[in-house]
């Protein structure tokens, strides 16, 4: 996985948000009010009955994001809910990765030994380090620190003021809590939920939910079927 790079703002590339909920009008302000290389068209959510426009922009359901594809149009996720994003990208096989945008706010620091996957987004203010790898689908939020080496999954979601230390590896489908921290060489297990303010001294296995100072693990009973094919 190449490090991406913004997009050439002289060459505005089309941008539709999947998801019209807070993290998609966080986004929509964010490639309206500087030149990331991309323009919002509108966005697709499954609460939308029937297409319309808005001005230059539209609102539509998922499924149309078929009839998009016949043209020059780029894609991001904006979903809180790992699961959900998760789901989505399955329930949208057509969109080819190379569709997915990365977006990058400019007051993030981004080391430029860093690989970011597509269709990921960072927000203002935090922090990559040197040889942090992060996946597809990927929220990394406001003022997240992901130190040294550390590798991130796919539809995973770093919330505001997380810290992760170095080397730490976060599997797929996990969502890593506002002001949590996570301490050096450490693995957070897949589809596992590190609550806001943990801090995690010890592994966490998968499918499992981790809260307090130090953290304390147990397993997530419930499950849903298309997170068990992981």
């Amino acid at each position: 996985m190449k490090p991406l790079q913004q997009n050439d703002s002289k060459d505005k590339k089309n941008l539709v948000i999947i998801g019209c909920g807070s993290q998609g009008r966080m986004l929509k302000n964010m490639i309206e009010q500087y030149d990331l290389g991309y323009r919002f068209l509108g966005f697709l959510d499954d609460q939308i009955e029937f297409p319309s426009k808005k001005g230059e922009t539209f609102e539509a359901p998922l499924e149309y994001s078929e009839f998009l594809l016949q043209e020059e149009i780029y894609f991001v996720l904006a979903i809180g809910k790992v699961e959900d994003r998760f789901q989505i990208v399955r329930r949208l096989p057509a969109i080819p990765l190379e569709r997915y945008a990365t977006i990058i706010h400019p007051h993030a620091y981004v080391d430029q030994t860093a690989e970011i996957g597509a269709g990921t987004y960072i927000s203002a203010n935090a922090a990559i380090m040197h040889g942090v790898k992060v996946g597809h689908h990927t929220s990394v939020l406001t003022g997240s620190i992901i130190e040294y080496e550390s590798q991130i999954g796919s539809f995973v979601n770093i919330s505001p003021n997380a810290t992760l230390c170095g080397n730490v590896n976060v599997n797929d489908v996990s969502f890593i809590g506002a002001g949590s921290s996570i301490i050096q060489g450490l693995t957070v297990g897949k589809r596992s939920l590190v609550g806001a303010g943990a801090t995690v001294i010890h592994d966490i296995a998968p499918d499992s939910l981790a809260i307090g100072t130090p953290a304390v693990a147990k397993s997530r009973k419930k499950r849903t079927r298309f997170i068990q094919c992981l």
